[in-house]
């Protein structure tokens, strides 16, 4: 015959304190200075312990074997949980799964059992291996029903378990002054996920709030935050730009882009960043693969574009005249007056916008291959103007970015476009079936309270919906 004997929800390093002793018949405890009392309840302690166990040895000697653990392996398996919490706050989630998966073959019947199989689907969350984690969250609920953990599992498992759930965002920023937890559960009945900006872009003080090796870090308050939104059964999306970093600019001044006035006819440097620069793509790429080690749920860009009269670096000019073979002036691009067009365009204007269009797709789709080299799971999703979907040569024009082109580099991305007035979703979503683009691919975002807006939103079938602020 086998035994099955399990400890529900024991957390580690604090034993439950022992029940208060009561006092025999006809005795009065206060007859005794309080060393004799304190003598007294340490040798009733024991006598307690020995009783029970020795019933308890004497219960399972006809279930199992007894057993050869020592209090020394009991100490191992404490020090293995430790190492692997270190190991999974350091996003180290394939060590740290090996050491909980460890505690759970070697320790059967430990205290051990219930904290190692509850962080076991929290790192299987974290490294985006979904099904996993929702087999040891089932596993966890079953075993340990009365677990401290009880609620959040509960939580995770909600989020995990509804993947094609409607996605209704609201965004909370660190400046903001709320406290995070207050805000969130405000908005617990009407939303289950929560942007956060993880960086701040004001003069003096830009950084951001993770740890960066090339980025000043305000605070490392992520993992705290992201924790915070679990709790309370909310998706975290992080707000990360690609071109405006003032810490970036402001440090390295030869990584500003260069803007075309034509009013002056000049080039000015400006407070964002050349992508067309290797060094700057190298510092963005180890950005994002930093954040990356955190266990957020998705990405939102929020810069993907290039202005018509940005982008005139020496890194951009070079690489441009190197693929077409042809030589090209701001001013002369700008004025319209090589090979003009019917819409006053000139036809090498047309080759800059296409060329730097296609390479912000391709930008974007080396960022998240590397990304999801560690994390496969990762949402992205990047704001675009309506203008680029509804009238796209004018949207190219201004922002270098053609919605074909981010179709055609097969980005998995989420479009996010915003919406300011209530009666122009039904003619988005016609729009958006002429370029083949799902409705679960879309998100959009109200940039008003406007009761009538907000309704048809909702209604609407497009996947995620992010709430304007109150």
């Amino acid at each position: 015959m086998i035994c099955r004997i399990t400890l529900h929800g024991v957390p580690p390093f604090s034993p439950e304190p022992p029940s208060p002793r009561r006092s025999s018949k006809g005795f009065s405890a206060r007859h005794l200075s309080p060393f004799s009392i304190r003598i007294r309840t340490l040798l009733g302690m024991f006598f307690r312990v020995f009783v029970i166990g020795f019933f308890f040895a004497a219960f399972i000697s006809g279930c199992v074997r007894p057993p050869t653990r020592t209090i020394q392996t009991d100490d191992q398996g404490w020090a293995e949980l430790v190492e692997g919490i270190r190991s999974f706050e350091a996003s180290r989630y394939s060590e740290a799964k090996q050491r909980f998966l460890r505690i759970i073959a070697s320790y059967p019947g430990s205290p051990l059992l219930s904290e190692a199989q509850w962080l076991l689907a929290r790192t299987y969350d974290a490294a985006g291996e979904k099904p996993e984690a929702i087999r040891e969250l089932r596993l966890f609920l079953r075993n340990y029903p009365k677990s401290l953990h009880e609620e959040e599992a509960r939580f995770l498992l909600s989020r995990l378990d509804q993947p094609d759930q409607k996605i209704v965002a609201v965004i909370w920023s660190p400046l903001s002054g709320w406290e995070m937890e207050d805000y969130l559960r405000a908005f617990r009945r009407r939303a289950n996920a929560v942007i956060i900006p993880v960086f701040n872009n004001s003069p003096g003080r830009s950084g951001v709030f993770f740890q960066a090796s090339g980025a000043p870090v305000l605070a490392d308050r992520l993992r705290e935050w992201t924790e915070t939104a679990r709790r309370v059964g909310f998706r975290v999306v992080a707000v990360l730009p690609i071109r405006e970093m003032r810490w970036a600019t402001q440090a390295r001044p030869e990584w500003r882009d260069i803007r075309y006035d034509p009013n002056k006819q000049d080039l000015h440097s400006i407070e964002k960043l050349d992508l067309f620069n290797t060094e700057v793509k190298e510092m963005v790429l180890d950005l994002y693969r930093d954040l990356a080690r955190y266990p957020i749920d998705g990405v939102y860009i929020s810069d993907l574009s290039y202005g018509s009269e940005e982008g005139w670096t020496p890194s951009a000019i070079r690489l441009y005249e190197s693929l077409f073979s042809e030589s090209i002036d701001p001013g002369s691009v700008a004025a319209g007056s090589v090979g003009r067009t019917r819409d006053g365009r000139g036809s090498q204007f047309w080759h800059w916008i296409g060329w730097r269009s296609r390479f912000l797709s391709d930008f974007v789709k080396d960022l998240q291959t590397e990304i999801r080299l560690h994390r496969p799971d990762m949402l992205w999703g990047a704001v675009f103007p309506e203008i680029v979907l509804t009238h796209p040569v004018k949207g190219l024009a201004e922002t270098s970015v053609d919605l074909l082109d981010i179709k055609r580099a097969e980005n998995d991305i989420h479009l996010i476009f915003p919406q300011s007035a209530p009666g122009g979703v039904a003619h988005l979503a016609d729009t958006m079936s002429k370029y083949a683009i799902r409705p679960e691919d879309v998100w959009l975002q109200p940039t008003s309270n406007d009761r009538a807006l907000l309704s048809e939103v909702m209604r609407s079938p497009f996947q995620g919906i992010i709430l304007p602020s109150p």
